[in-house]
């Protein structure tokens, strides 16, 4: 017995998506094939801006900065304290 097309329930159904097993007749194994590629397209070019985004120097939050600076400030002062002594 064929199965039902997942898309329309007609009962020529002629393939098997291996990928979700749903049973498509031809003309919605091709949509759905379609769509699968759209899927991709979009997830690989998620994927690029993703990369992109991450690769970006990200500017420090201001606390960084003054964490930075203090803590430059401080080896310098201890320095200086350690030369004296």
């Amino acid at each position: 017995a064929k199965k039902p097309c997942a898309k329309c329930s007609n009962g020529s159904a002629v393939t098997t998506c291996d990928g979700c097993q749903q049973s498509f007749c031809t003309r919605h194994f091709v949509e759905h094939r379609h769509e699968l590629s759209q899927q991709m397209s979009n997830i690989s070019q998620e994927h690029v801006l993703i990369r992109r985004d991450l690769s970006k120097e990200t500017p420090k939050h201001p606390f960084f900065n003054r964490i930075d600076t203090w803590e430059r400030e401080s080896i310098n002062k201890i320095q200086a304290a350690a030369e004296t002594a």
